[in-house]
């Protein structure tokens, strides 16, 4: 017997079915989200958000019209894979290959199209997508309940997911549903997207050269500190000098070195040495000082250095410095004459 998908005694069922799955789908989207940010997190893979998608879960007039319109007769939540899904937006496109790693690392993989997989070329500048399940090495009440269920997965740098939003409120699904006249200015404009992402990607490795060319100068004892001080050279020379300190806010660092007249490297290189000598003494003096607010008795890689700023200007010290920093500066100010 054929199955009537319109049948008011059909939906029912489904529906019923739904409602029965929908707690489960849920609870496995957050721990999908869980396992997925512990292992980006392990990695160090920076990403710009990790989260459901707009629906978490289809919603059932979503799911019943797809049941439909696929025909699908019996084990529809079987057969449709993404009633859940999260979405992972990361910043490059090579960090797509990472998170696909990690994936295929921690999760049974059902079904995947990415750009390793694909035999033809997509429509649009288009994410990659998982379908996964729980893999078996998690077992226990927590995951009975979840484990035979699919969860999809995209993942998309920025600017895919920018064109994933502008081609979704434009409603094109395939190439045929834009308009002739408008297709090549429709490619055109989703390979601007791609260069956009490919520019960004060499824009980063630029990045990583310069520092790692920093770092190999500066340990050979060949390192040119008359470098203008801009971020990326400000952050990798902080990072050279303090090692072993943790990272520290570099933006209104590089705003205040400015103000006091830092132009290159060099100068505040030679603050530093002439301040070294007396630093331990004044920054374990500070802590004591300030202990209710401190957990570490170590400041922060830019913390240092606001410290050194300290001793070394006194116009560092405006009306806003609080009295115990602005009064232990000046005492080791008057050490360092």
């Amino acid at each position: 017997m054929t199955e009537d998908f319109s049948s008011a005694n059909f939906k029912k069922r489904l529906g019923a079915d739904y409602e029965k799955k929908k707690k489960f789908y849920e609870k496995l989207v957050e721990e999908t989200l869980y396992m997925l940010s512990e292992e980006l997190g392990k990695k160090g893979i920076k990403y710009h958000s990790l989260a459901p998608r707009k629906t978490k879960i289809k919603t059932f007039e979503s799911f019943y019209e797809k049941v439909k319109r696929k025909q699908v007769k019996d084990k529809q939540f079987e057969k449709i894979e993404d009633v859940a899904g999260i979405r992972v937006i990361c910043l490059y496109r090579s960090d797509l290959e990472k998170i696909g790693d990690i994936i295929s690392a921690n999760f049974k993989i059902i079904k995947q199209d990415t750009s390793k997989t694909r035999t033809e070329t997509p429509f649009g500048y288009s994410s990659d997508h998982y379908v996964v399940r729980i893999p078996k090495r998690c077992k226990g009440a927590r995951y009975d309940n979840i484990k035979s269920l699919s969860c999809e997965i995209q993942v998309r740098t920025v600017l895919m997911d920018a064109w994933a939003s502008v081609s979704h409120h434009l409603d094109y699904k395939q190439e045929l549903d834009v308009p002739t006249t408008l297709r090549a200015n429709f490619n055109a404009l989703a390979g601007l997207f791609y260069v956009a992402d490919t520019n960004f990607e060499w824009f980063r490795e630029g990045i990583e050269k310069l520092k790692a060319d920093f770092m190999k100068e500066a340990k050979g004892g060949t390192l040119n500190l008359n470098q203008e001080v801009n971020l990326d050279n400000l952050r990798t020379y902080i990072e050279y000098r303090f090692p072993d300190r943790h990272k520290g806010e570099y933006p209104k660092l590089i705003a205040e070195l400015r103000t006091l007249g830092y132009q290159i490297i060099s100068q505040l290189d030679k603050n530093i040495n002439r301040v070294l000598p007396i630093l331990n003494k004044f920054e374990k003096e500070l802590v004591a000082t300030y202990k209710e607010h401190y957990k570490t008795p170590f400041f922060s890689r830019t913390g240092i250095v606001k410290c050194i700023l300290g001793i070394i200007h006194e116009e560092y010290l405006t009306p806003d410095t609080s009295e115990d920093f602005a009064r232990l500066a000046r005492k080791y100010r008057a050490k360092l004459s």
